[in-house]
């Protein structure tokens, strides 16, 4: 099935850019997919099991579709100026690695575990290499921060979410006993980046010369409570009897939760405000399914935190779990809606310029 999958898709591709066509395909391309897995896992799984293949199988086509172009940027000799090159947008790189984990984790709920140990292997040799590339842009970062400093934004933090992404996806390949030693490495890694990247948006906004959100405010910010969802979602498949600990990230996420969605909302009304409807929140970005992500992982994290322990956790954890799913839910619609806007403005501009 994948075999015939991926050479639709392969056929599909190079149909589209022999008719002309030559999709931008960006380095933040994984964020669709790591926010469709974790939405699955998270709620599709649970509410809506009867779809849970078909979307599987699309998340599936969508990581080829995006793998083909990134190869025909190798092949056109753009592939270092386009995803590799700039310091701040090559952090982005993290999403293409936490897809793939999501991915494992997808392929061992629908019991397909063939090559599972192959794809996590190239997995972590992948995110080797981009902990190399990371290490070179903390580099140049640190070097001219005051070039770099009004650039950073809460895609840093992808150095986080893919390593605790590597924990979660090693628990779906390996026993747990045999995985657990590596793991809590990885997770104290993945926590110290997100310590260090926290402390450089905290550095980045203190010194702005504006408080105006719609100027400073990046979608992926909210990167800043979803990696500390993953983190937690880590801890439960590393540790899952340190309770304490659980519950002492659980709350952390939450209020951070709380306090970043609350920015995000006055932001949208600034952009209202400032651009109107059309321009200030109905545009398209593939960095806006950062928000379907952090949303699902944050759900993700509630369903996997242990009850029992204390009763206002788990009556705040129920209601969590009520209205969480449907808020991705509408999220996904109102992301793919945009997208599909943009894609068919794209193909008439296109179509508009040839007749020209």
């Amino acid at each position: 099935m994948f075999i015939f999958l991926f050479f639709t898709v392969l056929i599909l591709a190079i149909t589209v850019r022999r008719l002309g066509h030559k999709p931008v395909i960006s380095t933040v391309a994984g964020a669709p997919l790591m926010s469709m897995g974790i939405a699955l896992k998270s709620v599709g799984f649970v509410y809506f099991p009867h779809v849970n293949s078909t979307v599987f199988y699309v998340l599936i086509a969508g990581a080829f579709w995006i793998l083909i172009h990134y190869v025909f940027d190798v092949f056109q000799k753009d592939f270092y100026l386009l995803h590799v090159q700039d310091p701040i947008s090559s952090f982005s790189i993290g999403t293409w690695i936490a897809s793939v984990s999501i991915i494992l984790i997808l392929l061992s709920d629908q019991n397909i575990s063939s090559s599972m140990n192959i794809l996590f292997y190239i997995n972590l040799t992948f995110w080797f290499i981009y902990i190399g590339l990371v290490i070179r842009n903390y580099s140049l970062i640190f070097t001219n921060l005051k070039k770099y400093i009004d650039q950073i934004h809460g895609g840093l933090l992808l150095t986080c979410v893919s390593t605790q992404s590597i924990v979660i996806s090693g628990y779906h390949v390996f026993t747990g006993e045999n995985w657990t030693v590596p793991a809590t490495t990885l997770l104290i890694i993945g926590s110290l980046f997100y310590i260090l990247n926290f402390l450089l948006i905290v550095f980045r906004y203190v010194n702005a010369s504006t408080n105006d959100l719609t100027v400073n405010w990046i979608n992926t910010n909210c990167i800043l409570h979803g990696a500390i969802s993953i983190t937690g979602v880590a801890l439960t498949f590393s540790h899952p009897s340190a309770f304490s600990l659980l519950y002492i990230v659980w709350i952390l996420s939450f209020v951070f939760f709380l306090v970043i969605e609350l920015i995000e909302i006055l932001w949208a009304f600034q952009r209202i405000r400032k651009l109107g409807w059309h321009h200030g929140i109905f545009v398209y970005s593939p960095t806006q399914w950062a928000r379907v992500f952090t949303f699902g992982m944050f759900l993700f994290f509630t369903e996997r935190i242990p009850t029992g322990q204390h009763e206002w956790i788990d009556v705040l954890a129920q209601l969590l779990q009520l209205f969480l799913p449907v808020v991705i839910v509408l999220l996904i619609i109102a992301e793919v809606a945009l997208m599909s806007m943009q894609i068919y403005r794209q193909l008439r501009s296109e179509r508009n310029g040839a007749i020209d």
